[in-house]
């Protein structure tokens, strides 16, 4: 047996209220509407859902266990109701989002900065992964988009756009080569683990350059590369919006190459198959305009 919401509705609003002149000025229906409709309820449900005086309407037992229920119903609905006017306002409102340790501080930072500024009400739920496993909390509806680097290969099954490049820059501690004239990879080689796509980058680089240098120290994420390069522990590809302060600093310095890796591209990737919020979608908006 289907019965029609709007039954249910108005037994809220008579039983809240109990009356059904008051529930008829809510609802802004006639009054003999609401006695009819309430009528086809208890027929509906076979039973009697009030008891009528001169002094309004109460329930019972049957119809206190149907408000108990409906009540419920109601409040989920209102507070549901609410919190999407909220985000649509952007008073509320929560954004996931996958991002890279480059992607994290190449662009994410001063946008997640400036956008919290304006929406301070919008909650941020930020995981760092690297960019395979970034894509993944995307495919999976884990995250709303991936803030990740990619090179030549991205993923067809996703909307993927570049949105700033960068290069990557072999660094040493500052007098690190000082005195040393023999091949610069004969140093130890500080490298991100090769499980991520920038691992694959360089080390597609470094062959094209008749190098074949597996890591001498692998580091989980691509910020951990640096404070080692800075202690003197050996040279490493640390990319340009990471390197530059400290290389003003002169904490550490740019090794020059003959033939320096191509530029690479921070991207944002969106699931095409799932639809975001509108605090998310506010967020994209400024990761695009903010970036350029």
């Amino acid at each position: 047996m289907e019965i029609t919401y709007d039954y249910y509705r108005i037994f809220y609003y008579v039983a809240r209220y109990g009356s059904f002149s008051r529930a008829a000025e809510v609802l802004l229906r006639g009054q003999p509407n609401i006695t009819k409709a309430m009528h086809n309820l208890e027929a509906q449900l076979g039973c009697k859902l009030f008891v009528r005086s001169n002094r309004g309407v109460t329930l019972t037992p049957e119809g206190e266990k149907l408000y108990r229920h409906v009540e419920i119903a109601f409040e989920n609905l209102h507070k549901a109701q609410n919190e999407l006017l909220s985000e649509q306002n952007l008073e509320g409102g929560l954004v996931s989002i996958a991002a890279t340790e480059i992607g994290l501080y190449g662009l994410l930072l001063p946008v997640l900065s400036a956008f919290s500024r304006d929406y301070p009400s919008v909650k941020i739920r930020l995981a760092n992964l690297n960019s395979p496993q970034a894509i993944e909390a995307v495919k999976n509806g884990v995250a709303d988009f991936a803030v990740v680097t990619f090179h030549d290969r991205p993923d067809p099954a996703y909307r993927t756009e570049e949105i700033r490049a960068f290069r990557e820059v072999l660094c040493c501690k500052t007098g690190y080569l000082d005195g040393f004239d023999g091949a610069v990879f004969a140093k130890p080689y500080i490298s991100i683990n090769r499980g991520s796509y920038t691992y694959q980058f360089l080390q597609e680089y470094l062959r094209s350059q008749g190098i074949h240098k597996e890591p001498d120290i692998e580091v989980a994420t691509a910020d951990q590369v640096l404070p080692l390069v800075k202690a003197g522990m050996g040279i490493g590809f640390i990319s340009e919006f990471l390197a530059d302060e400290p290389i003003r600093h002169g904490e550490i310095e740019e090794i020059p190459l003959t033939q320096p890796p191509r530029s690479r591209s921070i991207c944002l990737v969106e699931n095409k198959n799932r639809s975001m919020g509108r605090a998310a979608q506010k967020l994209v908006e400024y990761l695009k305009t903010r970036a350029e």
